[in-house]
């Protein structure tokens, strides 16, 4: 049984466990998990003060950003640290990793509030995998017991909006976990049963459609771009409860960081792998966060397009065959996407 990297925390939910050095399995060889003292897989300790001469920059996500499957050093936010650091003569920039797997948007803000509140720093770099919407609905999360190896329900913190306010549940959060029900357990096997005729025939589609992806690499895509397939469904219209919660979070980290009203405030959310693949259609998320961007005067930044640039080959390297994350490549090309944006950034701060 793998060693678990996570430990309880009565906000969060839990966290890194502190100062971490071990080796991670995985289909890609292997990875390794070094975590400071703060409970963040980071390569630096985090200070209150940000080193003299330094532009600091704070970055916020999921395990696309905290790095699974590969190691620290070629996450994308060290690989844009290091090319920063390269473009100003190897001195005056940090990155600060905060990114926590498996964590909704909503966790993602306890996290940095309980982490990083009080931190001095320049610029926040939001990094929302899309998917990350459809997690804010969720007051459980499925995991996979550390003493049973069993799949579990495990209690998370959560927020609903009410009165247009949003409201903390599970405070503190809950330690007991419970037993999924059938249907998020088949769910959660990537081969999930619908009931009645309908159901039947799309669970045949599916799996007859990755078959033939299997042989033809991109039909997949294809059906998926001819059908109009859009996901998550929550960003097709602005005043859905989803997009709605998500946006309310949103805008509490961008409060947060108005504190310093010299702060800037980038938002560059990671597309699915069904977008970068091709077969998903962006414009609804790409809409609902131009929407926010332009109400709250930050900037979005898409890294779909430099992806699409790639050709198919390349794309399909950018993720593992099995496990849903990016690879080294796939964390390069993304810290391509947005170099030259945090770049400008970083000058505006040192002039």
């Amino acid at each position: 049984m793998a060693r678990n990297l996570f430990e309880y925390h009565p906000v969060i939910g839990y966290r890194f466990i502190p100062g971490l050095r071990v080796r991670v399995r995985h289909e890609g060889g292997g990875y390794l998990v070094h975590t400071n003292m703060a409970g963040l897989r980071c390569r630096h300790e985090v200070t209150k003060a940000k080193p003299p001469g330094t532009v600091r920059i704070v970055v916020v996500g999921d395990s696309y950003t905290a790095g699974d499957g590969v190691s620290n050093a070629f996450r994308w936010t060290d690989v844009l640290e290091q090319r920063l650091l390269a473009s100003m003569g190897g001195k005056g920039v940090q990155v600060l990793n905060f990114g926590l797997p498996g964590s909704g948007t909503d966790q993602q803000l306890l996290a940095f509030r309980e982490l990083g509140g009080d931190l001095e720093y320049d610029i926040m770099l939001l990094a929302p995998m899309v998917e990350n919407i459809v997690r804010n609905l969720d007051s459980h999360r499925l995991a996979t017991s550390a003493f049973s190896g069993a799949l579990v329900e495990r209690p998370k913190p959560y927020f609903t909006l009410e009165g247009g306010k949003l409201v903390q549940h599970h405070v503190p959060v809950p330690k007991d976990t419970r037993e999924p029900s059938a249907e998020r357990a088949k769910a959660a096997n990537d081969a999930p049963e619908e009931s009645g005729p309908k159901g039947l025939v799309r669970g045949l589609l599916r799996k007859v459609t990755a078959k033939v992806d299997e042989k033809v690499p991109g039909f997949r895509a294809f059906t998926q771009r001819v059908r109009g397939v859009t996901h998550p469904q929550e960003y097709d219209d602005a005043q859905d409860p989803g997009w709605l919660l998500m946006r309310a979070i949103l805008a509490e980290f961008i409060a947060d960081a108005r504190k310093d009203p010299k702060r800037k405030i980038l938002l560059a959310p990671w597309p699915t792998f069904g977008h970068i693949e091709g077969g998903l259609d962006p414009k609804p998320y790409l809409a609902r966060f131009a929407e926010l961007a332009a109400t709250t005067e930050i900037e979005l930044l898409d890294a779909l397009p430099r992806f699409l640039e790639e050709p198919r080959q390349v794309r399909d390297r950018c993720r593992f065959a099995s496990d849903e994350h990016p690879t080294r490549l796939g964390h390069s090309v993304f810290a391509d996407a947005l170099f030259p944006h945090v770049r400008k950034h970083v000058d505006a701060v040192t002039r």
